[in-house]
């Protein structure tokens, strides 16, 4: 009995840890999954779509950490996803604008910029945007690069 209890509280931290990570990966994944159905959407019906933070999923707003929504630019009621976030590790946007336009042609040119999450004042991840549109996720060498945007944004 001594042996597991001693065996669980080593393995604990680990599996917390590990937690951590997939529901860091899976937020990314979304992410850029959501990022790609916008720029699939503009190209489709021929139209500005937008992609922008939402706290409620029914408005935009700068917070990304709660989920986003990606609506038609010039008819914002109409609706074409909304994605909650369940975690409760912040998302970063630095970008020219807080939403993210995507035009018939597939292109962003004004809403460069790259998404992140921060992990021990470190770069866990980022997201980049071009202006083409298109997302990619960031080296090991760029996340450190980066690094100076985590020293206020401490996350487990």
């Amino acid at each position: 009995m001594a042996v597991m209890s001693i065996g669980m509280t080593m393995a604990l931290p680990a599996l917390s840890s590990l937690k951590q990570h997939s529901e860091r990966e899976a937020l990314r994944n979304h992410l850029h999954a959501s990022i790609d159905h916008a720029r699939l959407q503009a190209v489709l019906n021929k139209t500005t779509v937008e992609l922008c933070g939402s706290r409620d999923g029914l408005n935009c707003s700068r917070d990304w950490s709660r989920g986003w929504r990606i609506q038609l630019y010039h008819s914002p009621a109409h609706t074409l996803l909304v994605q909650k976030n369940r975690t409760s590790q912040p998302l970063q946007w630095a970008g020219f604008d807080q939403r993210i336009r995507f035009y018939a042609n597939g292109t962003s040119p004004s809403s460069n910029g790259r998404f992140f999450q921060c992990r021990n004042s470190t770069v866990a991840w980022q997201l980049i945007l071009n202006r083409q549109g298109r997302a990619r996720i960031a080296r090991a060498d760029e996340n450190l690069a980066e690094g100076h945007r985590c020293e206020s944004k401490t996350a487990p």
